[in-house]
């Protein structure tokens, strides 16, 4: 590729001096005759040649290499998605035989339980003093002080759900 690039801009410049001997000799206005005298004096039309093939090839690569990256977007989906289950799999696994714990030689496996987590039921039913005033686009819900607000006291509007157990693995 560099050749091509370096050969262009070694034919635009000889171009560029046959126009300059042109002009000292004073054609300025007459186009075919600069045309023919770079087209006869130059490779300058092949170099565009060339370089118009070289943009074909990129473009050819980079069509193929889109392909490809959507096709390893898919297959890292697929995978992500078949870790998740593994994963979910030994949580149950834990949760059934009640363990919070297990040591292993290449890996340590901990069961947590999280906090309960706010569920929205309706924005329109939740106290005012919950929302940010904001100059745009409109006020914005403090689900920190909701969330706080929740461990003391029903909230209209808003609940906590259960909470939930989380596999942490850690690898040794």
């Amino acid at each position: 590729m560099a050749e091509v690039e370096f050969n262009l801009a070694r034919q635009a410049e000889a171009a560029k001096r046959l126009m300059s001997n042109l002009r000292s000799q004073g054609v300025d206005d007459d186009q075919e005759l600069v045309a023919d005298t770079i087209e006869g004096g130059t490779t300058l039309l092949e170099a565009i040649q060339a370089a118009l093939a070289e943009i074909d090839e990129c473009e050819i690569h980079i069509i193929g290499l889109k392909a490809k990256e959507a096709e390893f977007a898919e297959r890292r989906r697929r995978l992500e998605e078949r870790a998740g289950r593994v994963k979910a799999t030994i949580e149950q696994a834990m949760i059934t035989t009640e363990q919070e714990s297990f040591r292993l030689p290449t890996a340590t496996l901990t069961l947590t339980k999280r906090a309960p987590g706010l569920i929205v039921t309706n924005e329109a039913d939740i106290p005012t003093r919950f929302w940010i005033e904001q100059e745009r686009p409109a006020p914005k819900l403090d689900k920190k002080a909701l969330r706080a607000a929740l461990d003391d006291q029903p909230i209209p509007g808003a609940t906590l759900d259960n909470g939930s157990r989380s596999l942490s693995i850690r690898r040794k």
